[in-house]
C-alpha cells in the first residue's frame, strides 16, 4: 500500500514538473501569453501581426517569446500584446494599425517589443481592436491608436493617434477597460464608472441619435463599483458585494426577456462572481460556487453548453464545481482555468488557439477541452475590493526607490518588510495619491515586500529587490 502510495505522489509531481506552469496567463481572443516563474513569456495561437514575435499566422504549439525575464503584467489585444516590466516601464509588439501600439510610428507591426514613451510608472493596459489605454500609477489615464469615435477621450476625432495623449485631466483613476467595439470605461477610486468613445445600444448615455460620447461621461450614480468587462454592445460591471450588473443591449445581458437598450444597470443575480468576461456577444462567469455559467448568442455552440441556442440567463457549463477564472475576448474562442490550474477552451481553434499542437480546425468545441501539459501556478482568491495602483521604480534598486500610489485611502501606511518577515520600516501615506521617495541605501541586497495597510486591512503588496 505505502509503495502504490509512493507511486501515486512520484506520478503527481512527474506530471506536474512536465506540465509548462505559469505565473500568469492572459488570453486576447486568438493568442495566449504566458509569464513562467523565472519571468520568460511564451505563447500560441494567432501570430501574424507578430504578437508573438514571429511572422508566422499560426502557432499551435507554445514558444518562447524573445529572451528577457523581467516581465511583470501582461495584456493582450486581439492583434499585439502589451506587457509591463519590472521597472514599470511599458512594451508592446504586433499590430500597430492606427498607430495602436503607442510607438510614435505608422508602421503596420512588429515582431520586436518597442518601448512606449520613456515612462516607468505603468500600472494596467486596456487594448481593443485598433486603440489602447493605459493607466499611470499617478491615477491617470493615457490613450492611442484609431480615435474616430473620439474612443480616445479626445477630440477632434482623427483617423490616428500615433503615441500616447492623456485622456482628461483627472487623476483618481483605479481601473480601465475596453470593449471590441471603440469603447472605453474607467473607474474612479470613489467607485463611480465612467464612459466614453462610441454609444452602441446607448451604453454610455441614453438616445439612438448619440452615436459617440468625446470624454469621460459618468453612467447612473452608484459608487461602489470595483471592476469591469466590456463586450461590442454591453458592458458587465461588478459592485463591492460581489453582485454583477449588466447594461447597453442584446442578450448577452443576462437579464432574461427581452432586454431594453439602456445605460442604466440591471442586476444579473443576488449571486456572488468570482470571475466573468465578455466576449463580442457573449458574457461568462463563475460564481463563488466554483460553477461556470454563460450566455448570449450562441448561434456556434460558443458557450459551451452543448447546444446552439441563444441564452438571455446565465446557463451552467456542465455541472464541475472547480472553475477558477474565465477570459473571453471575441466571438469565438473562450478559455478558462480551473482551481487545480489545469487550462481549458472551448470554441475554434482555427489558428491554433487551444495550444495542442493543430490549427486550422474548422470544428467548433461546444464543451472545454483541457489543454494538456499547461497550467497556472498563482492563483489569487478573488477579492471585492477596489483596484489599487501601486508602482515601485527603479525595481530592482540601489538607494532609493520611487513608490508611487493611487488609493482609495486616506492616513494609510506603507510598510516594507524583509524575506523573514521582518519590519524594515514604516511611512505614513496622507494622502491618497502620491510619490513617496523611499531611502533604501541602508538596506542590504536582497528581496523585499513593500505592503499598504489601512486599519490592519492589506490594501496592496508589491516585491521590491535591492542590489
Amino acid at each position: 500500500m505505502k509503495k502504490t502510495l509512493l507511486f501515486i505522489a512520484l506520478l503527481t509531481f512527474t506530471n506536474l514538473t512536465i506540465a509548462q506552469c505559469y505565473e500568469q496567463i492572459t488570453f486576447g481572443g486568438a493568442h495566449t501569453v504566458g509569464k513562467r516563474t523565472n519571468g520568460a513569456l511564451w505563447g500560441w495561437g494567432y501570430g501574424a501581426a507578430g504578437q508573438l514575435l514571429t511572422t508566422n499566422e499560426t502557432e499551435p504549439t507554445i514558444i518562447q517569446l524573445g529572451t528577457a525575464t523581467d516581465w511583470n503584467k501582461i495584456s493582450n489585444g486581439v492583434l499585439n500584446t502589451f506587457v509591463i516590466k519590472n521597472n514599470g516601464t511599458l512594451w508592446g509588439v504586433g499590430g500597430n494599425q492606427f498607430g495602436s501600439l503607442g510607438v510614435n510610428s505608422s508602421s503596420m507591426n512588429f515582431t520586436t517589443f518597442q518601448q512606449i514613451t520613456a515612462a516607468a510608472n505603468w500600472v494596467k493596459v486596456a487594448p481593443s481592436y485598433f486603440f489602447t489605454i493605459a493607466l499611470k500609477a499617478d491615477g491617470t489615464i493615457w490613450a492611442w491608436g484609431q480615435n474616430d469615435t473620439y474612443q480616445l477621450g479626445n477630440s477632434p476625432a482623427t483617423a490616428q493617434q500615433l503615441f500616447p495623449i492623456q485622456v482628461g485631466t483627472a487623476t483618481d483613476w483605479v481601473d480601465i477597460a475596453t470593449g471590441t467595439n471603440r469603447t472605453a470605461f474607467a473607474i474612479k477610486s470613489n467607485g463611480t464608472i465612467w464612459g466614453w468613445g462610441a454609444n452602441p445600444s446607448s451604453i454610455i448615455v441614453s438616445g439612438s441619435s448619440t452615436t459617440s460620447v468625446i470624454s469621460p461621461t459618468q453612467v447612473g450614480t452608484s459608487n461602489d463599483w470595483v471592476r469591469m468587462s466590456v463586450g461590442s454592445q454591453h458592458i458587465l460591471a461588478q459592485k463591492q458585494d460581489g453582485t454583477l450588473w449588466s447594461w447597453g443591449g442584446g442578450p448577452a445581458l443576462g437579464v432574461g426577456g427581452t432586454p431594453n437598450v439602456t445605460n442604466i444597470p440591471q442586476q444579473i443575480s443576488t449571486d456572488v462572481w468570482i470571475s466573468f468576461s465578455t466576449g463580442s456577444a457573449t458574457s461568462f462567469g463563475v460564481k463563488s460556487d466554483g460553477t461556470l455559467w454563460a450566455w448570449g448568442v450562441n448561434t456556434n455552440g460558443q458557450l459551451a453548453d452543448g447546444t446552439t441556442t441563444n441564452k438571455s440567463v446565465p446557463t451552467q457549463i456542465g455541472t464541475d464545481t472547480n472553475w477558477h477564472s474565465v477570459q473571453a475576448r471575441n466571438f469565438a474562442t473562450t478559455m478558462a482555468v480551473k482551481t487545480d490550474g489545469t487550462v481549458w477552451f472551448w470554441g475554434r481553434n482555427y489558428y491554433g488557439e487551444f495550444g495542442i499542437g493543430t490549427s486550422y480546425d474548422l470544428n467548433f468545441y461546444t464543451t472545454p477541452q483541457q489543454t494538456p501539459g499547461v497550467c497556472v501556478t498563482t492563483l489569487t482568491t478573488p477579492t471585492f475590493e477596489k483596484e489599487i495602483a501601486l508602482s515601485l521604480f527603479p525595481n530592482p534598486a540601489k538607494d532609493v526607490v520611487s513608490v508611487q500610489y493611487n488609493l482609495d485611502a486616506t492616513s494609510a501606511k506603507l510598510e516594507v518588510y524583509d524575506i523573514a518577515g521582518r519590519s524594515i520600516s514604516t511611512n505614513v501615506l496622507s494622502s491618497s495619491v502620491g510619490d513617496l521617495q523611499l531611502n533604501t541605501s541602508s538596506y542590504p541586497s536582497g528581496v523585499y515586500i513593500v505592503v499598504v495597510k489601512q486599519d490592519g486591512v492589506l490594501l496592496a503588496r508589491k516585491k521590491l529587490l535591492i542590489e
